[in-house]
């Protein structure tokens, strides 16, 4: 009995395999699939080609088809998607060492002044002295600027140490031997300052003009004087009256003295009273000065300032420094 139960379920079960089979394209489809077979042999034993999809079992599913991937490596090995990510992630890079960077400067600058890039420090290597009177640094006014700049209030800071200089008035129309007025400083475009670490040699900051070189003579600046005063023989006219007040050898010895200098010795014997006394009184700083004040070109654009501190305030290896302007905002940043 049981066995006969079993034949029938086995019957059963073939005839509806045969009936799927049949439902899913039955021998119609096997015989479309073997059209795309070129030789089944050399399909089995010598990887021949043929098109179209194997035939499978009727109880097998056909699993869906994914998108075409063949390519994919070999366009991201070619500079295709891959080149495009290494791109835009070097773009990246470079937008983050930037913004890290103006982030770092503002930091350094601090609060930005109104007259920012108006008047910039131009000179580092005086920083870097070890002593006062050799130690400076250099500033100029863009010469695009409308106005002058005054620097009234304002100030050097090291960002490293501290320390704060401010910059005194100055002389506009320094004399020697007098008590002179002083002012807050005016750079009109296009002048320059030198700002001293040290003590005056003149016991003021002052307005360089074109007599100031006879001051080297006497004193040592650093950096030093420029050495572009009037002529001593131009500043005695060759005129028959000259002649006749200050005597021929006059002249020749005036050819012989240099340029801002002031013939304190070795005055030959043979010139007259009247010649020494000229030379002495007219070739000196002051004797030029009273001369040439009153030339269109007798000021220049050319400041001495002096901080007036008896040590060094900036390091002589690396230093930040600020110039600030008279409420503390930064006008430029010097680093070293």
């Amino acid at each position: 009995m049981i066995k006969t139960i079993l034949l029938w379920l086995l019957a059963c079960l073939i005839i509806a395999f045969i009936a799927v089979w049949i439902w899913t394209g039955g021998i119609g489809k096997v015989r479309d699939t073997s059209k795309s077979f070129t030789n089944i042999f050399d399909v089995i034993f010598f990887r021949g080609e043929f098109s179209g999809s194997i035939p499978g079992l009727p109880w097998q599913p056909e699993f869906p088809a994914g998108p075409d991937i063949s390519e994919a490596g070999t366009a991201a090995g070619d500079g295709g998607d891959g080149q495009g990510l290494q791109e835009r992630y070097a773009s990246l890079v470079s937008e983050y060492d930037a913004l890290s960077a103006e982030a770092a400067e503002a930091k350094t600058f601090g609060d930005p002044s109104p007259v920012r890039g108006q008047v910039l420090i131009t000179e580092a290597y005086g920083a870097k002295e070890n002593i006062p009177p050799r130690e400076y640094i250099a500033v100029s006014a863009d010469s695009r600027n409308t106005a002058p700049i005054d620097m009234d209030g304002w100030s050097l800071q090291s960002v490293y140490t501290g320390i704060r200089a401010y910059i005194p008035t100055a002389a506009s129309s320094f004399m020697m031997g007098v008590v002179n007025d002083r002012d807050s400083i005016q750079l009109p475009p296009g002048a320059s300052a030198i700002i001293n670490s040290g003590m005056s040699p003149v016991g003021t900051s002052f307005r360089e003009n074109i007599c100031t070189g006879y001051l080297e003579q006497l004193q040592n600046f650093s950096p030093s004087l420029s050495n572009s005063c009037p002529t001593p023989a131009s500043s005695l006219p060759l005129t028959p009256e000259n002649l006749r007040i200050y005597g021929e050898t006059c002249f020749d010895f005036l050819q012989t003295i240099p340029s801002c200098t002031s013939p304190l010795q070795n005055i030959p014997g043979n010139i007259s009273s009247d010649c020494r006394s000229f030379a002495l009184n007219t070739l000196s700083y002051n004797g030029c000065v009273l001369k040439n004040r009153f030339r269109p070109s007798f000021i220049t654009g050319s400041w001495r300032i002096y901080l007036e501190s008896d040590t060094e305030l900036w390091r002589n290896t690396h230093d930040i420094i600020r110039l600030l302007d008279g409420e503390g905002r930064t006008v430029d940043v010097l680093t070293y």
